[in-house]
């Protein structure tokens, strides 16, 4: 695993709170089916600039950010999910 893996997995947090900050600031216009493909684009544009900031293969951090996408997706569904549940 490279730098950029590294740092563009750890990025899963950041994406989740950019996908809840679009969710928040569209409101009702999106249906909820397509924030997970809101948190792919995020995890993509993010991990494509930190290969260009590091100066590495751009390709590679694509395949990345859309695993940080999707991660930070499952993240979001489950604190959205143990919102709901009280102990």
């Amino acid at each position: 695993m490279d730098l950029t893996s590294l740092v563009g997995l750890a990025g899963v947090p950041v994406v989740s709170a950019l996908t809840a900050w679009v969710k928040t600031t569209m409101g009702n216009k999106l249906p909820d089916a397509y924030y997970p493909s809101v948190s792919i684009v995020w995890g993509v544009v993010l991990n494509v600039v930190l290969a260009v900031l590091l100066f590495t293969d751009w390709r590679a951090s694509v395949i990345v950010g859309v695993v940080t996408g999707l991660a930070a997706s499952g993240l979001y569904a489950t604190a959205k999910h143990n919102d709901r549940i009280s102990l």
